[in-house]
């Protein structure tokens, strides 16, 4: 329902005389009231932007004071307050103790950093990568030729040790050092002389090779690379068949090991599989060679 009532009034704009239907009518047009408007906002940016300022000013004045506080101390470094607190607590950071107020001596925190030479630091770290030669890596194809090992089982182990690599061009290069270690357990034992191939175990006792190759895996026969071909440990292989007497080695059985040197049954195996300690099975049941384990647990020590 619209109004009869006419009231003059001045457009607060553009100052011009104009009859509105309303006492509270400000502007005598939408182009008078749009300008106001915009102009309200230009103010307003303008007074948050002369507070700003202020403060700053105001703000920074401690950075020229000798003492600080914690809350400035940390504003100084970049670094949260509850950080700062710490390092006092650590006595990283040396405090005086004024009036029930904690203060920092500027210079001892410039004081903190300068044993630091940035640009060194970066220099020495630049020239150490640099030194770094891709002879100090090795690829998939050199860990497999060296250690005759799967790259399943290479992934396996680099995954679960942390293996630093790198990529050059797509492929990728292990940390020689790391995987020395890991492998080192692996490498074939020198007082081993005499191996079997395949053929050799084929003629002897008649096996196919799937019989052979599921009691290499499970018995754990130390074995070699010759480019293709692989052999297997005549020493081992015979215990395992039972064609040794037992006058030649002597045998534990599994819970006599875990009760002699009080392993659980993974730690003994686990020994039994870095170590290659040679096993013998007898039906279900697997037994160990008792010379190989004492050597380990009871090595003999010259002085």
């Amino acid at each position: 329902m619209s109004s009869n009532i006419k009231v003059e009034r001045i457009c607060e704009w553009c100052g011009k005389k104009f009859t509105a239907q309303t006492t509270v009518t400000r502007f005598c047009s939408k182009r008078c009231a749009e300008h106001s408007y915009k102009e309200r906002l230009r103010q307003k940016k303008l007074a948050v932007s002369n507070l700003e300022t202020a403060s700053t000013t105001n703000g920074n004045k401690w950075r020229e004071k000798d003492y600080l506080t914690p809350t400035q101390a940390a504003d100084l470094l970049g670094i949260g307050r509850m950080s700062i607190y710490r390092y006092i607590r650590n006595g990283k950071i040396k405090v005086v103790r004024f009036e029930r107020k904690t203060l920092i001596s500027k210079a001892d925190i410039q004081a903190m950093f300068d044993f630091l030479t940035p640009k060194e630091t970066v220099q020495e770290e630049s020239a150490e990568k640099k030194s770094k030669s891709i002879s100090d890596f090795y690829t998939r194809a050199d860990i497999r030729e060296k250690y005759g090992v799967k790259d399943s089982w290479i992934y396996k182990v680099v995954a679960e040790n942390n293996v630093p690599k790198t990529i050059l061009r797509g492929k990728a290069y292990f940390s020689k050092s790391h995987i020395d270690r890991l492998f080192s357990a692996r490498k074939e034992n020198p007082e081993i002389t005499e191996w079997y191939s395949v053929e050799d175990i084929q003629s002897k006792y008649g096996m196919t090779l799937s019989v052979i190759y599921s009691l290499v895996s499970k018995i754990g026969i130390p074995k070699r690379k010759e480019g293709p071909k692989v052999y297997y440990s005549k020493y081992h292989f015979d215990v395992a068949k039972g064609a040794k007497s037992a006058e030649d080695v002597e045998f534990i059985s599994v819970a006599d090991a875990m009760e002699k040197y009080s392993l659980t049954r993974d730690q003994l195996y686990h020994y039994v599989k870095t170590y290659k300690i040679t096993k013998l099975r007898c039906g279900k049941y697997v037994k160990l060679n008792a010379k190989e384990l004492s050597e380990l647990f009871n090595p003999k020590i010259e002085l």
